[in-house]
């Protein structure tokens, strides 16, 4: 019997230790697709920072060929509001293959909001078929400062899982005689990733964006880094980084370091 119960106790251990095996392995194997969840949550995010960024007094006068995508811009005078309409059969000639639909509408005169406040909607709105929705707030303190705050976007991906997140990143821009030349934005984001788990991305080192790039549709940040804590139990995390790096052309470098030190190359 004795030896009955030690037998037992040994097996009891192994089941224990093949348990944490191969929940190690799945979170290893995991990995990977859930720093690409969380690099697809930053470029939602990213993606439509400078159609945001630009004012009332810029869209007067802008070229809609000099948007990422040429969408057709309609201004409503009376109630202070652009729409920018993304259609499939538009003609536009831009080195990024960015694809996006559906509407952005910009309202620069919002009901209970401060004069220098406006705020982004989508509407119908996808990137790559991945759609996007909800609202963003901007706040511009000075000439070239600019604070935004959203809260509950969600991303839902073309093969149906969602993401709901919320965020505060300050803005700073640069102008070359009055006109739009970079943005710079630090902050945080936080939310709830497709898997369930509670994440944070903090940009760590300025994201920045050339506007000579947004308007060739490039989406990725010239230069900035990003750490993402993702919630792995009670008081357990994980946190993986990403550099982004130029590397002329307008094109860039996106090396996710993995927290178990793998690099993995994304492009959006």
């Amino acid at each position: 019997m004795k030896n009955q119960y030690s037998l037992f106790f040994l097996m009891l251990i192994a089941l224990l230790f093949a348990c944490e095996e191969d929940e190690d392995k799945t979170i290893q194997t995991d990995l990977t697709m859930e720093a690409s969840q969380l690099f697809d949550i930053s470029n939602s995010w990213g993606e439509s920072l400078y159609f945001a960024i630009l004012r009332w007094e810029d869209y007067q006068i802008i070229n809609p060929y000099d948007l990422p995508g040429c969408p057709k811009v309609t201004i409503e005078q009376d109630l202070k509001k652009v729409t920018l309409e993304f259609l499939p059969d538009t003609t536009c000639i831009q080195t990024g293959q960015i694809i996006r639909s559906g509407k952005i509408i910009l309202d620069y005169s919002p009901e209970n909001l401060k004069a220098q406040d406006w705020i982004l909607e989508y509407q119908n709105y996808t990137v790559n078929q991945d759609s996007l929705l909800g609202t963003r707030t901007f706040s511009r303190s000075e000439f070239n400062k600019v604070s935004e705050h959203f809260e509950n976007l969600i991303l839902k991906t073309n093969n149906g899982v969602s993401s709901t997140f919320s965020g505060n990143i300050n803005h700073t821009t640069s102008s070359l005689r009055l006109e739009l030349i970079g943005i710079s934005s630090l902050g945080s984001i936080s939310g709830i990733n497709p898997a369930g788990r509670k994440f944070t991305t903090e940009i760590t080192n300025p994201r920045q964006i050339l506007v000579s790039c947004s308007k060739e549709n490039e989406v990725l940040p010239i230069s900035g880094k990003e750490s993402w804590t993702i919630a792995r139990g009670a008081s357990k995390n994980v946190i993986h980084q990403i550099n982004y790096e130029s590397t002329g052309n307008c094109l860039v470098n996106a090396t996710v370091t993995l927290a178990d030190g793998r690099n993995l190359v994304l492009t959006p």
